[in-house]
């Protein structure tokens, strides 16, 4: 029987090394959902290239759309900003509409099981004449990175665009 100071190291080094283990397969499952969600991407930056080289009465009512990614990270977002008016309703007759500034992101994070990524919808709405007026809403789901085609591009992108709602694109998902 050893001492209490080598059992302790003992017992550090197997959890040291089982530690090691289980964020080296994270990552390399990771990596390989990356490599197999590149494609799709791809695809996602040709329609939002499209559409951000049109003009802006054309694509209205997006203001601005694009993406980013950075080298080593494992996720990637997708975004595009709007105004939209939104009617407000004070002692159930006085009605007042009030512009908003509108984003809506999509980030897609490489998930921890092989051939998933996690969706997540963000929107977020600020009230030009009241800056701490803001309206949040959030949403996520998995999906198989097997069943991204181009229809789902397309559907991403109505959702950037301002065709479709968050809830009608979980749902399209989730149906696939």
């Amino acid at each position: 029987m050893g001492h209490f100071i080598e059992d302790a190291e003992n017992k550090e080094h197997e959890l040291n090394k089982a530690v090691f283990t289980n964020s080296h397969n994270k990552t390399e499952i990771q990596k390989e959902n990356q490599s197999l969600y590149l494609p799709f991407h791809e695809e996602m930056v040709r329609f939002i290239n499209k559409v951000a080289s049109l003009s802006p009465e054309s694509r209205k009512p997006v203001v601005e759309i694009g993406f980013t990614h950075l080298s080593g990270e494992n996720y990637y977002e997708y975004f595009a900003s709007s105004y939209k008016i939104i009617k407000v309703t004070k002692l159930f007759f006085f009605k007042k509409e009030r512009v908003y500034y509108w984003w809506r992101r999509i980030i897609v994070e490489m998930a921890n099981q092989n051939d998933y990524v996690i969706i997540k919808l963000h929107e977020k709405g600020t009230s030009e004449s009241n800056i701490s007026d803001v309206i949040k809403k959030k949403m996520r789901t998995n999906i198989r990175i097997s069943k991204l085609d181009s229809p789902t591009a397309i559907t991403m992108l109505d959702y950037l665009g301002y065709r479709i709602s968050a809830h009608e694109l979980i749902k399209y998902l989730e149906s696939k």
